[in-house]
């Protein structure tokens, strides 16, 4: 991973071949101490662990793909648990060579030509907290007197 521009809070990652875009991201995310964001992309994937979030038994039900994808669209935000956990939410959205779309829930992707993320990072904190009624570790409301 490489950062292509920086701009103020905006930042350009690319992704070279190989490499998994979940795991690079997020260590990055950590190692920056970078808590709060929105992040969208492209790109090409080779290897994909996607998932449907089933509601009514809160449960992802995970696919793995293994075949030349290409990322159409990327978006997703960093937050963080209460436990102090970095957290990167991303779904996707992909084509196949016969131009049928999947998307759903990333867990891991890696890069089979090119990965461009765009990350625009904000101060503080996105604080996610488990919800017992969805099974999802949701945003939490931010003070109303901010």
């Amino acid at each position: 991973m490489e950062i292509i521009h920086k701009e103020n809070n905006f930042y350009t990652f690319s992704f070279k071949k190989g490499e998994e875009v979940m795991s690079a991201l997020r260590e990055y995310l950590v190692q920056n101490n970078i808590k709060a964001a929105h992040i969208s992309g492209l790109g090409a994937a080779s290897s994909l662990e996607i998932a449907y979030y089933n509601i009514e038994t809160k449960e992802y039900e995970r696919h793995n793909i293994n075949e030349d994808l290409e990322i159409l669209s990327l978006n997703g935000n960093v937050g963080v648990k209460e436990d102090g956990e970095t957290v990167v939410h991303l779904h996707g959205t992909f084509g196949k060579r016969d131009l049928s779309v999947i998307g759903g829930h990333i867990f891991s992707m890696q890069i089979s030509g090119a990965g461009e993320l765009h990350v625009i990072t904000f101060s503080g904190e996105i604080k996610r907290a488990y919800d017992e009624e969805t099974g999802l570790t949701l945003m939490c409301s931010v003070p109303s007197d901010l």
